[in-house]
């Protein structure tokens, strides 16, 4: 979901910016993904953007995929030809209509692809239009794919060797060396590498642009950190995912009635979930720590790292005995929750979070201090840039790795800590994370660095 709603809020924005522009969202859907399906399903045509969505494939094709993410790439290459199909017919349909006949069709100036989608771009290139990568993580993990790819194809080195080594790895776009306990599994992992993202970076070279979630302000010394070698990069960022409409929401409406900076979030993305006895550790910390909390719980797929959590009927079999009932009024325990809403709210003063780029941008819109707990993907890598490079979070976890079969139960000791950092309510962190809450939104402003970006954008476009 934390790539579609990113795509579907940078073709609002390129509407509402532009009057010359109007925007054709092309949504795949993951099978098995139903919130993300729910979500996208949600959006419907509008002035100036029009929404095609591909009918859902059948899980079953897809057995023999290791992971989420392994899956996604088969339904991309599904639907290359699907796509290729459709461009054509656009192009064929371009010029002036005649007199009494329909609108002419406006003129197809480029492909945004996402930046899992890289097999489009040999579509674009068949058809001559220039394709721009949206790359829906940060500018320093961007950096980090271009500089393995760069080790791998130029200077042969073994990328797998040197992820796994004792030695700190001296990474361009992060301000402090990286140790290679926190390099994700899908830059670390053989197969993840060699078959999925070092495949994705020498596509991303070919793009004539990379547009990225991001603002200057926040990832100075990333985006700096950038040579002739890639391709430009576009900073539009923040860009807070569009919510779709909800019904009156019963975690909403109790957290009107807390008072301000007295609720701590803990909400891990459209994939996260934990073990019984992991899940046990947090209720213990969150008890002992006194603290108003709203708790996304979720129950693991049957398939674990193949499928997406789902909702439990019944929270007494995960977590302690009486633990619902002593922080009752205190505390809710829930299913999926509408996080940018509840960080929104005034009462929201913490955030424990999986450190996915869409909730650590939320975060800092809305003002409001995380605790790192990475689960996945690249969040080992954003936890360390926030709590070690920026100074806008602290620390529970910076290499907590749900996909590694060794991992270790982070003890409740650890968590009550973490959880009475970001909830203090004079720390430096917290004064950071205002200080750049103001600056994120001047960013996307008239005349602000996202905003120029943006205008640049357009017009390398046009």
């Amino acid at each position: 979901m934390g790539h579609a709603g990113q795509l579907i809020e940078l073709a609002q924005l390129f509407v509402k910016t532009f009057n010359h522009i109007t925007a054709t969202v092309l949504v795949m859907k993951l099978p098995g993904d139903t919130i993300s399906t729910n979500y996208t399903d949600s959006f419907t045509d509008h002035t100036r953007i029009k929404f095609i969505h591909f009918p859902p494939m059948d899980l079953d094709l897809f057995q023999d995929c290791p992971t989420v993410g392994f899956t996604a790439d088969a339904v991309i290459n599904c639907h290359k030809p699907i796509i290729r199909e459709l461009v054509a017919s656009r192009l064929t349909r371009l010029g002036p209509s005649e007199p009494d006949g329909p609108d002419p069709v406006p003129k197809l100036g480029a492909l945004v692809v996402d930046m899992f989608c890289t097999p489009m771009i040999d579509v674009a290139k068949e058809f001559n239009l220039p394709t721009y990568v949206f790359f829906s993580s940060n500018a320093a993990f961007l950096g980090i794919m271009f500089y393995f790819q760069t080790l791998q194809d130029e200077l042969g080195q073994d990328i797998h060797e040197l992820s796994h080594s004792s030695t700190e790895l001296l990474v361009p776009s992060y301000a402090n060396p990286v140790s290679p306990s926190i390099v994700p599994i899908v830059l670390s992992d053989r197969d993840q590498w060699s078959k999925r993202f070092i495949r994705y970076t020498r596509k991303y070279r070919e793009a004539k642009g990379i547009i990225v979630n991001t603002f200057l302000e926040l990832e100075h010394h990333a985006l700096h950190s950038f040579d002739d070698n890639t391709p430009p990069v576009y900073t539009v960022g923040p860009l807070i995912k569009p919510e779709k409409p909800k019904p009156k929401d019963e975690v909403l409406d109790w957290l009107k009635g807390q008072p301000k900076s007295s609720v701590l979030l803990l909400c891990f993305g459209s994939r996260g979930w934990f073990g019984v006895d992991q899940v046990r550790e947090i209720a213990v910390a969150l008890e002992r720590s006194g603290c108003r909390f709203i708790w996304s719980l979720r129950r693991p797929s049957p398939e674990e790292h193949k499928g997406f959590p789902g909702d439990y009927t019944d929270y007494s079999e995960v977590l302690p005995d009486g633990f619902l009932e002593r922080t009752d009024g205190k505390g809710k325990v829930v299913g999926w929750v509408p996080q940018a809403e509840v960080l929104d709210d005034v009462a929201t003063g913490g955030f424990v979070s999986h450190c996915g780029w869409n909730s650590i941008l939320e975060s800092l819109w809305y003002g409001v201090p995380v605790a790192t707990w990475p689960i996945y993907a690249e969040q080992q890598l954003d936890a360390f840039q926030m709590v070690k490079d920026l100074g806008l979070a602290v620390e529970i976890s910076l290499d907590y790795n749900q996909m590694n079969k060794s991992q270790k139960l982070v003890p409740a000791e650890t968590i009550e800590k973490g959880i009475r950092e970001v909830m203090d309510c004079d720390s430096v962190v917290r004064a950071k994370v205002k200080e750049m809450s103001a600056k994120s939104r001047m960013a996307r402003e008239e005349g602000g660095s996202s905003y120029m970006s943006l205008r640049r954008l357009v017009d390398n476009i046009m």
